[in-house]
């Protein structure tokens, strides 16, 4: 497993202390317990220096005992309490310690054994009132319909469900992309950094809801009869069946939907096949893109559309789980172009470096971009 940087540390510190973790950030923390206690390895001596740790670990036994976990696991709700107070100490090991790593060039990073690798498949699934599991990595996608739940090479996965309708999370982490068949047969591909929520059945429902967030390219089966409905942020779509993607991240000003066969409505706006629709606090409007572009993401391509530095970033961010910083006056041009999502993240900052108009140093897995 690699090593955590210290902003995921200091994020993943404060959503536990919140109580406002996410499944993929408690699936790290019992990665970062098992890899601790399979190594033999010794949690930082910042842990007994802790004055709240014994407070820490009775609260954490006192939250996670009632939780269910998913049928056939072994790992129980002990090491999920355990691996969070051993992060606590970690975390305050990171965040007391002074940088080791010196900052290094492009061409450094390319030529040393430390570049740093492209997102793979990485997903975790929850059960409404069963609990969360890590899904294999070494498979691409999963198929749900009802209590049956099974990855794309039609392997049975031993899970929770039952034949009433659960409330089922799909989430990749950063670094992460997983395709989820739906009980309709509709296909979804979620980008990194992405969550879809939806039902185990559609069946009974006047319309086939679910909601995204981050990004998501959808094959939605047609039914006239009952709707499909992707809910995201600042906007509901309207489905019958068609081909599209959505792109909602928090983090970006506009939610974009463009639409690549059938049509669909956002409010009163219909949309075509070519169009996109750009959403934003202020209201909506719909222009002509190249849909190619606009899916990149989904054919393995980092694609930039005449994009100012900040938003190629946040991509590049995603996708390779890396911390950003700017340092200095930031370029005013926009970048266009595309690069291989299959490529480490050296060759990604080389392409951009070519034009002459931005630079970068990595200390670890952050990125410092300058002019």
């Amino acid at each position: 497993m690699s090593e955590l940087t210290e902003q995921q540390i200091r994020t993943m510190l404060e959503h536990y202390r919140l109580g406002k973790a996410t499944p993929e950030e408690l699936a790290l923390l019992e990665s970062w317990y098992l890899t601790y206690q399979e190594e033999g390895a010794a949690a930082p001596d910042m842990i007994a220096r802790l004055a709240s740790v014994d407070q820490v670990w009775e609260r954490l036994e006192n939250e996670y005992r009632p939780v269910k976990r998913l049928s056939g696991r072994r790992r129980n709700l002990v090491a999920a309490a355990a691996v969070a107070a051993l992060v606590i100490g970690i975390g305050a090991y990171f965040l007391y310690r002074p940088a080791q790593s010196p900052a290094i060039s492009v061409g450094q990073l390319a030529e040393s054994k430390k570049d740093i690798p492209p997102g793979t498949n990485k997903a975790t699934l929850s059960i409404a009132g069963s609990g969360m599991m890590v899904l294999d990595s070494s498979r691409t996608g999963i198929a749900v319909n009802g209590d049956d739940l099974r990855y794309d090479d039609n392997t049975k996965i031993d899970a929770a469900l039952s034949e009433s309708i659960r409330m089922l999370t799909l989430q990749t982490p950063k670094g992460g992309t997983y395709r989820l068949i739906l009980p309709d047969s509709s296909i979804v591909w979620l980008n990194a950094a992405s969550r879809l929520v939806f039902p185990s059945s559609f069946r009974g429902q006047q319309q086939r809801e679910v909601e995204l967030q981050g990004e998501g390219y959808f094959e939605v089966a047609k039914n006239k009869a009952q709707p499909f409905i992707v809910k995201s942020h600042r906007q509901k779509v309207e489905v019958l069946g068609t081909h599209f993607n959505i792109n909602s991240y928090a983090d970006e000003a506009l939610t974009k939907t463009t639409l690549l066969e059938g049509s669909i409505r956002i409010g009163n706006i219909v949309l075509k096949p070519g169009e996109q629709a750009q959403r934003s606090d202020a209201g909506i409007k719909t222009i002509q893109v190249d849909t190619e572009e606009a899916i990149g993401w989904k054919n393995n391509y980092i694609v930039f559309q005449d994009e100012k530095i900040q938003s190629i970033m946040r991509k590049i961010s995603r996708w390779y789980d890396m911390e950003v910083v700017y340092e200095g006056e930031l370029p005013t041009d926009d970048f266009g172009g595309r690069v291989s999502s299959r490529a480490y993240v050296s060759q990604v900052l080389r392409k951009l470096e070519l034009t002459n108009k931005v630079h970068f140093k990595i200390v670890g897995r952050k990125i410092i971009v300058t002019k």
